[in-house]
């Protein structure tokens, strides 16, 4: 098995080192090392490398099949990715709303001055006009916590 995992390690373009005895604890030295060494790997392989290590320490205290085990736990973590992918593409069509609704009002003052109005003038003239600016940056401030809050759950309800 040491072999095994040496050598696909190696396909995988990873060389954790060589000689030693296989652990006690049930994981392939080459894996072992691997996971010891803190080597930054792809996104994909950093969340697998735990599972497959547990997934090792299991089979070994067991005695279940290790194949079993790491073809399911290969399929947790694919669900777990198509489901992030998932939460991303449903929070794009909100996120570039909150980013067009916050161009919007810029996009009104150029326009207005565009077409001749002085909306500069109104939103600084300290009476009505001051009062709108005051209330629309306040709500600008409060949608785009909001949206944020929003974000924050959405993501945080698929971990």
């Amino acid at each position: 098995m040491e072999e095994a995992w040496s050598r696909t390690l190696a396909r995988a373009g990873v060389t954790p080192g060589e000689g030693g005895a296989p652990a006690v604890t049930g994981v392939p030295l080459a894996l072992g090392r691997l996971a010891a060494s803190g080597r930054r790997l792809g996104p994909g392989a950093e969340a697998a490398l735990p599972a497959t290590v547990a997934a090792c320490r299991l089979t070994h205290e067991i005695g279940a099949p290790l194949a079993q085990v790491l073809e399911r736990s290969a399929h947790g973590l694919t669900e777990a990715g198509q489901a992030r992918a998932a939460r991303a593409v449903a929070l794009a069509g909100p996120r570039a709303s909150a980013r067009l609704l916050g161009v919007l009002p810029a996009a009104g003052v150029l326009m207005g001055a565009a077409v001749g109005a002085d909306p500069v003038a109104f939103l600084l003239d300290g009476g009505a006009g001051s009062a709108c600016l005051l209330a629309g940056a306040g709500l600008m401030v409060v949608g785009h916590r909001w949206v944020a809050a929003l974000e924050r759950s959405a993501r945080h309800a698929g971990d």
